[in-house]
């Protein structure tokens, strides 16, 4: 099964974040979670975590690009 990371509301002021750097790539197995990213809100760089176990498929927005709340940005299988 085939879960996709929609990007959470992560700031009060914002609904547009940078994904700073991915911690994982395509083929990795991650824990649930899992820090899977840093991304950077108006005010913070936070963490990201992996919603579920399994492998990374795809990461669906690249680094240093922008994301909104509710856009996928990653699908884990697990």
């Amino acid at each position: 099964m085939r879960t996709t990371l929609t990007l959470p509301k992560l700031a009060e002021t914002t609904d547009v974040i940078v994904i700073d750097e991915w911690l994982v790539a395509p083929g990795d197995a991650v824990d649930e979670g899992q820090a899977l990213a840093n991304v950077e809100t108006d005010k913070a760089i936070v963490e990201l975590p992996s919603p579920s176990a399994g492998t990374v498929v795809e990461l669906l927005v690249p680094a240093g690009e922008e994301a909104s709340t509710g856009d996928d940005i990653c699908v884990i299988e697990q």
